[in-house]
């Protein structure tokens, strides 16, 4: 259809807005090398305990915020860090200028204590914001690794992904199929880097953290379904493995207690399906 949206009724821009300039298929097909490589980097730092930062200003800081937000009770995993220009309270409102700081970024991750063996991930649409280039840039001449999520950029880092969007239904709206396209992606990225670092077992999420009902009722469901027990069983398993569901399944499995059980996890770096 025409961008004449103002004369247009609901249903033609409901049927406009459903035809995208690029699908996330397309995007993975162009940059999947490149996309590998990256998850490799991240799970090598979620198994040796490095820190990986998502850094941005607007939506692409807010995705980046959201994303590292819910790793931690999803895998039981604090590697990933937000970092938004404005800090925490541009999540919720906009922080005028913020964007433009060259500094700001840099000091953010030092409070985090950015070292030499972090990985440091950029989201621009534009690939042209001054926060997080010259973050990036920083990262770049301190050795550090440094990836770029774009739509296009002429910027050279460690590694360069580009969604290829060249126009939003919205002119300049990125929140729109850009964000779209980087928030699957970022789910992509983090949940691969996830399962390649133990933290799953075939398609259970089995280092989630009980931290409300509901993930408590999940992981004794986890536990009765890994190990073929009731939920009674499973819950008993659950309390006396000091609520952890991969400690639990190894105490039932390997006939072991507590410390055994812990120990035989640690050996194997936590990797379920190399015990059982």
């Amino acid at each position: 259809m025409s961008t004449d949206y103002d004369n247009a009724s609901i249903g033609d821009l409901i049927d406009d807005f459903v035809i995208q300039e690029i699908t996330f298929n397309e995007v993975i097909k162009i940059n999947k090398n490149k996309i590998e490589k990256l998850i490799f980097e991240c799970a090598n730092r979620i198994r040796n305990k490095n820190k990986i930062f998502f850094v941005g200003s607007g939506t692409s800081g807010r995705l980046g915020m959201i994303e590292s937000a819910e790793i931690y009770p999803t895998f039981g995993d604090k590697t990933y860090i937000g970092i938004i220009a404005g800090g925490e309270s541009a999540i919720t409102k906009s922080i005028e200028g913020s964007e433009d700081s060259l500094n700001e970024g840099i000091d953010q991750l030092n409070l985090h204590k950015l070292n030499s063996e972090d990985l440091v991930i950029g989201i621009s649409t534009s690939g042209t914001t001054p926060f997080t280039i010259a973050t990036l840039n920083k990262c770049k001449s301190k050795k550090i690794k440094t990836c770029l999520i774009s739509n296009k950029s002429q910027n050279d880092y460690d590694i360069n992904i580009q969604l290829g969007v060249q126009k939003e239904k919205i002119l300049d709206s990125t929140r729109m199929l850009s964000g779209t396209l980087t928030k699957q992606l970022l789910n992509m990225i983090t949940t691969i880097s996830m399962i390649k670092s133990g933290k799953t077992y075939k398609n259970y999420m089995v280092d989630v953290k009980p931290l409300n009902k509901k993930l408590i009722k999940r992981s004794i469901d986890i536990i009765s379904k890994i190990t073929n027990t009731n939920e009674r069983d499973a819950e008993i398993l659950f309390k006396k493995s000091n609520y952890q569901i991969k400690h639990a399944i190894v105490m039932h499995i390997k006939k072991l207690d507590y410390e055994n059980a812990k120990k035989l996890l640690k050996d194997n770096d936590g990797f379920l399906n190399k015990i059982i």
